[in-house]
């Protein structure tokens, strides 16, 4: 007798179930409906309907007689990814913004199962949003007109564990052993019974899988899986960071399997067919410590005076196929993560730092985008093609910053052959901006940190990243040659993959407005939206002000997070109607993707199968690899505040000069003008005079010396806790200047 294996829905085909509840304006539907919907085979319909059930026995619908179905309510169904607070409640960020730019603010209450980082089914309502506490004993006056209404969810099931295992601390009580997160957004305690503590001692870091969900009246329960150590072991921090998000470090056996029948050098017969780029002056500019070379640029000077721009792509799909075992590990992982001091490689090494990447002087496969640009920075034309590429020189952003801007002798001399093509890159990369600021792109430029290591592993100092004009060279190059192929792409009609950036939610750059408008700067829209070009000319007014770059990134936050999507609705950013990401496909899957859509969308017989199969895992690749960029972001910048309070812990008690960035009614946040890094000062440490907190200009006022701490204020701090279990440095107020 044989056993009966039911097939499962995919994570895509769950989605669009939900989508055509969520979005069917009838009162029911049926079995059918959902059947002609999803275009499902006789295998994948008996899937739908234990899903159906399951959804029926979750209330998400009612089955009203056989075979058809109606919504329990009117109220909105909507999945998103849940973000809780360390106080009990949470947001959910829609995964469709179109039904709500928004997000959705979910009660302790209302969690049922969830947990920080699902992603969750809820029933959204609109409810008035709840006044604020009184202040000081002394109640608070509502504003004139209805009450301000927000939206509120209840979470119906998840749909999507992020955290299959949680890393937290075991404490060995002698009747309720339990491990307490990490992440203080993970808001349960885990109670592990005795026989699944696996030997654990009090105290030790360790790694736990659910047993059993929490509830409303009940705590989760769970099991330790490995044991990582004491809070102090050296390089703990990376193996806590690497199972807190989910980072596979080691490749599966099939994957190192097929890599050990790459050769690490070209073959003959790879090169035919292709177009050799072999004798043109091309190179790679990439900083001191990179490993992986993916892209490399030269231009010409044309005798019409306008530019011959070619950006060469490691050609990755030739290596990676579709299927494989190295493209299912790539699609896992999503990208590569960087640390300050160390990497963990979307693709192997043998391909990333190996065949793959560009080295000087080697013969290596690409992916080329060569582009006619006028003067006024214009495409003319564009081409794309297969061809294989030697990099005449291994070039550092610091070297062509000495050649362009220090003029430095020695560096011109060493580099002769390339330093005029510089000099024409140069003019070029100011021609492409020109264009860009001309149709209102928003230019950031925010500084990064960059931490410093000894020989032996150890943080000496963290400083400000410097950005100079060869960073700009690619940067303009790159951004040309990805609009280019996403123009290519949406021309095409078939499957793309593009890069977004969604419109602001105008709610939420309403506010940060009337925030600026009290510091003296004025950012207005027209016809009830924003666009672009205010964003840009707000920009212009904090050119040269202290508090600049703080405001420049409270206003970023007031921005949508930019994504990938089947669906083209352009980049706000960059204000442009086509954009994707083509350029990196060493460490970015969606890279890869592009390339093999670009591929076929050349082919003079494309398959439509496969445009077929592609129109249909689209959605699933993109929130897939969304995620994954997403969860890789959270994960580099744990790691750098790891390292900057492993910087400060033995400076407590020092004192430091700051300017404030930041300012709240618990306190204010400093960045520090000798160390690149920032903490919190408690309003409780204002002990020289009576602080009052003024909502309005978002500043502390002192009542009797009447100094002001707000937006840019120079400060004098003491450092009072590095503490190394939240990642946070918290000071103290010394003076005000």
């Amino acid at each position: 007798m044989h056993a009966i294996i039911l097939r499962v829905l995919t994570q895509t085909q769950k989605q669009e179930v939900l989508r055509f509840i969520q979005s069917y304006k009838a009162a029911s539907f049926t079995f059918r409906d959902l059947v002609r919907f999803l275009d499902l085979d006789s295998e994948d319909r008996r899937s739908l309907q234990h899903y159906l059930d399951e959804l029926d026995s979750q209330e998400v619908i009612h089955r009203i007689k056989r075979g058809r179905y109606a919504l329990p309510s009117r109220e909105a169904l909507v999945s998103g990814v849940l973000s809780c607070h360390r106080d009990g409640y949470g947001f959910v960020a829609p995964d469709d913004r179109s039904l709500y730019k928004q997000d959705v603010f979910v009660h302790v209450r209302n969690m049922d199962e969830a947990m920080h980082g699902d992603r969750v089914l809820i029933k959204v309502a609109t409810k008035a949003k709840p006044r604020r506490p009184p202040f000081r004993g002394r109640p608070r006056q509502a504003p004139p007109g209805p009450p301000e209404q927000r939206l509120e969810g209840t979470v119906v099931r998840v749909l999507e564990r992020k955290f299959p295992t949680i890393v937290g601390r075991y404490y060995a009580h002698p009747r309720f052993p339990f491990v307490v997160p990490l992440d203080s957004r993970m808001l349960h305690d885990i109670q592990i019974p005795f026989h699944q503590c696996k030997g654990a001692k009090d105290g030790q870091i360790v790694v736990a899988t659910l047993t059993a969900p929490p509830g409303r009246y009940q705590a989760p329960s769970g099991r330790i899986v490995e044991i990582l150590g004491y809070p102090d072991d050296p390089g703990l921090e990376y193996r806590i960071v690497e199972h807190k998000f989910g980072l596979p470090v080691e490749f599966s056996p099939e994957t190192l399997k097929e890599i050990e029948g790459i050769p690490d050098r070209l073959i003959e017969s790879e090169i035919e067919g292709r177009e050799d780029f072999r004798s043109e002056l091309a190179v790679t500019i990439d900083g001191e410590t990179a490993r992986d070379f993916d892209d490399a640029v030269s231009l010409t000077k044309l005798a019409s005076g306008n530019y011959l721009l070619a950006v060469h792509i490691a050609d990755v799909s030739h290596y990676v196929r579709e299927g494989t075992a190295v493209d299912r590990d790539a699609y896992a992982r999503g990208t590569s993560v960087y640390f300050p001091d160390r990497a963990i490689p979307m693709l192997p090494p043998a391909l990333s730092s190996g065949i793959c990447s560009l080295k000087p002087r080697e013969d290596r496969l690409v992916f080329s985008v060569l582009m006619e640009i006028d003067s006024r920075g214009n495409v003319l034309h564009s081409r794309f093609t297969e061809g294989v590429l030697r990099s005449r020189e291994r070039m550092t952003y610091t070297s062509v910053a000495r050649i362009l801007v220090a003029r430095d002798p020695a560096e011109i001399k060493r580099y002769a052959e390339l330093a005029p093509m510089f000099q024409e890159m140069e003019e070029l990369c100011r021609i492409l901006w020109d264009k860009r600021y001309r149709r209102g792109a928003v230019d950031f430029d925010l500084p990064e940190a960059e931490i410093q290591f000894d020989e032996k592993g150890k943080v000496i100092s963290v400083v400000a990243a410097e950005r100079n004009i060869a960073h700009r060279i690619i940067e303009e190059f790159m951004l040309l040659a990805n609009e280019t192929v996403a123009c290519r792409l949406a021309a095409s009609g078939g499957p793309a993959l593009y890069r977004i950036h969604e419109e602001p939610d105008t709610a939420k750059v309403d506010d940060f407005a009337e925030f600026a408008l009290a510091l003296g700067y004025r950012l207005e829209g027209r016809g009830g939206r924003y666009r672009s070009e205010d964003f840009q000319r707000f920009c212009r007014q904090l050119e040269g002000k202290p508090e600049g770059k703080f405001l420049a990134y409270l206003m970023l936050r007031s921005f949508m997070q930019a994504r990938y999507s089947e669906k083209n609705v352009g980049h706000f950013g960059l204000a442009t109607q086509e954009y994707t990401h083509f350029t990196s496909p060493i460490r970015r899957y969606p890279d890869l993707v592009v390339h093999r859509l670009l591929k076929e969308c050349l082919n003079e017989k494309p398959s439509k199968e496969w445009q077929e199969g592609m129109w249909q895992r689209m959605p699933e690749i993109a929130l897939h690899t969304s995620s994954r960029e997403r969860n890789a972001d959270e994960a580099e910048r744990e790691i750098e505040r790891i390292k900057k309070v492993q910087f400060m812990a033995d400076k407590v008690g020092e004192e430091f000069e700051g300017i404030v960035f930041s300012v709240v009614r618990q306190g204010f946040f400093v960045e520090l003008l000798e160390h690149y890094v920032e903490g919190f000062v408690p309003a409780a440490t204002l002990i020289d005079d009576n602080y009052l907190y003024k909502e309005k200009t978002h500043s502390f006022v002192g009542e009797r010396n009447r100094k002001h701490i707000k937006l840019g204020s120079n400060v004098r701090v003491r450092l009072d806790i590095a503490d190394r279990e939240t990642h946070r440095l918290a000071f103290s107020l010394v003076a005000v200047p």
